[in-house]
């Protein structure tokens, strides 16, 4: 369904310590590929349905370790149009792989118009649902930018979503609900000050114990970056891995 965020990879500097950790903190297996890729995933204890997946990166030239998530989209074309009207960039197309075949689904990764990095993918197939996500699974999402109403105006072209008043959350700035067909799913907030990194959406993971959560991932090698705070249904709470990406952890109330 179009508007909806329907996976997530942690890019990664350190495969390794990326994976043992999260492995860790969620209690998860981890799943090697057939085909000799080097993509891995995390799935939970005893089963193959995939939870995120892992990329490694060079850190050359300065990459940081960093989150990417699949937006489904209707129109890929129309998707590329609107992001370059709005001042985004376009960066990878899967048109343009000579070994793609003709019937794999389009996609393109993009940057918005603040620089938070996505793939807007088309023609995925997914049931909707309203129900609560699974403990290890996305629960909640919030793009940090930089541009606010830039940014408003850019996701409300490109998937029609529909966008809150803003409100102040004091010490994490404004913020403006995200709806998507009348449900809320996550926040587009101001980044924080003097953030160390750029803007991006962060994925929110959901957890059983949120208190526990946090000092789990301390002892595996995770910092906090931004307190615990509550938001709609929940308790979440920004951290930094051992890499140092930032993901979210989540608890429902």
């Amino acid at each position: 369904m179009a508007g909806r965020f329907f996976w997530c990879e942690l890019m990664t500097t350190d495969l390794t310590r990326s994976v043992e950790f999260f492995a860790s903190l969620l209690g998860s297996d981890v799943l090697r590929p057939d085909d000799g890729s080097s993509t891995l995933f995390l799935a939970p204890k005893g089963t193959e349905s995939l939870q995120f997946g892992f990329v490694p990166i060079e850190s050359a030239g300065g990459a940081r370790s960093h989150w990417i998530g699949y937006l489904a989209v209707d129109d890929l074309d129309r998707a590329i149009e609107v992001t370059r009207d709005h001042g985004g960039d376009l960066h990878v197309l899967s048109d343009d792989d000579p070994n793609r075949a003709s019937t794999d689904p389009r996609f393109a990764i993009i940057t918005d118009p603040t620089g938070a990095v996505l793939n807007v993918h088309e023609d995925v197939p997914m049931a909707a649902s309203d129900d609560l996500p699974e403990l290890g699974r996305v629960a909640w999402l919030e793009l940090l930018t930089n541009d606010r109403p830039r940014a408003a105006a850019f996701y409300r072209e490109l998937v029609g979503w529909e966008i809150g008043a803003p409100h102040d959350r004091t010490e994490e700035g404004v913020a403006h609900a995200l709806f998507h067909h009348e449900r809320i799913f996550g926040l587009l907030r101001d980044m924080p000050q003097g953030s160390p990194v750029s803007p991006h959406w962060t994925f929110f993971i959901r957890v059983d114990d949120l208190d526990k959560a946090i000092s789990d991932a301390k002892v595996l090698g995770g910092f906090i970056y931004e307190d615990p705070a509550a938001v709609d249904g929940g308790r979440r709470v920004i951290i930094l891995d051992p890499t140092g990406a930032p993901v979210g952890l989540w608890a429902a109330l």
